[in-house]
């Protein structure tokens, strides 16, 4: 579950544990977006850091269920291509 408006500790606990299911996974990992408001530019700048860990890895982040303002500020921020989408 991807929630907004965490402090930096939250933040890096959030990618230390992304990271490592990326690790275990085969192709894909999937982020719950749904009680995501908005990407502020922490939010954006952890979600970053995920995706490209991914891609490092010949993987890719989902977003399940990203509101309409989650994917225009993600498109805003020039961003939305590092990430596939699930309705």
């Amino acid at each position: 579950m991807v929630l907004g408006g965490l402090e930096l500790e939250a933040r890096c606990l959030f990618i230390a544990s992304a990271s490592h299911a990326i690790d275990k996974a085969n192709g894909q990992i999937t982020l719950d977006c749904a009680r995501l408001d908005r990407v502020e530019e922490p939010t954006l700048g952890m979600l970053v850091t995920v995706a490209r860990f991914a891609q490092r890895r010949g993987q890719r982040v989902v977003l399940n269920k990203p509101s309409k303002r989650v994917r225009s500020d993600l498109d805003d921020a020039g961003v939305s291509y590092l990430f596939a989408r699930k309705a």
